[in-house]
């Protein structure tokens, strides 16, 4: 092979490696400036509404909320053959958690999302900042713990190791199902259904 012809082959090779990446590159920037344009093509839609329709929105989100609680306690009372009184207290022990349940996880979701940002900034000045979140996730997973260990020694009170446990599992399996929901719909761009 003449000199010629090993350049040629050189870039030949180096252009084989570097185009896909570049092609990718521009790929995901492309699909991120198509979410971030669909996110505030929300928003101002969001902003035009007035405040009837707002509140309409609202009170229909909150209707869904409510029907999709009620047929989730009605099949954890049938799945789990809890009697009146069992559930009752299921879904008191619901609401006295729910309120810390909800915050942890935000907490833990901002976290992840300044985490991540840290990470791909590639500017090692931010590394004092990356240890903050690391010990600032670390903590809300604490907390996270913390709060199972007393809600299931709320619900030891009045349920089985037996229904503990296939309500976790069904916990555990919507909590799945509507994180699949949201990861769907985040990469396509639109909110999730909830």
């Amino acid at each position: 092979m003449t000199f010629r012809g090993s350049q040629r082959w050189l870039w030949t090779m180096l252009l084989a490696a570097v185009v896909p990446s570049v092609i990718m590159a521009q790929d995901a920037t492309t699909a991120r400036e198509r979410i971030r344009a669909r996110r505030e093509a929300r928003r101002d839609a969001n902003a035009a509404q007035s405040p009837d329709e707002r509140n309409r929105a609202l009170a229909e989100r909150q209707r869904v909320e409510n029907a999709l609680r009620e047929a989730l306690a009605q099949a954890v009372k049938q799945r789990l053959n809890l009697n009146d009184q069992q559930a009752s207290r299921l879904m008191d022990v619901n609401r006295r958690f729910s309120e810390d349940r909800i915050r942890i996880a935000r907490d833990e979701i901002r976290i992840r999302r300044e985490l991540r940002q840290s990470i791909n900034g590639r500017d090692s000045s931010r590394s004092p900042e990356t240890a903050r979140l690391l010990d600032e996730l670390l903590d809300a997973q604490r907390q996270r713990l913390d709060l199972q260990q007393k809600e299931q020694t709320a619900l030891s009170e009045f349920l089985t190791p037996e229904q503990r446990a296939r309500y976790i599992a069904m916990m555990e399996q919507l909590r799945r199902r509507i994180q699949l929901r949201a990861d769907s719909a985040r990469s396509s761009g639109d909110p999730p259904d909830a």
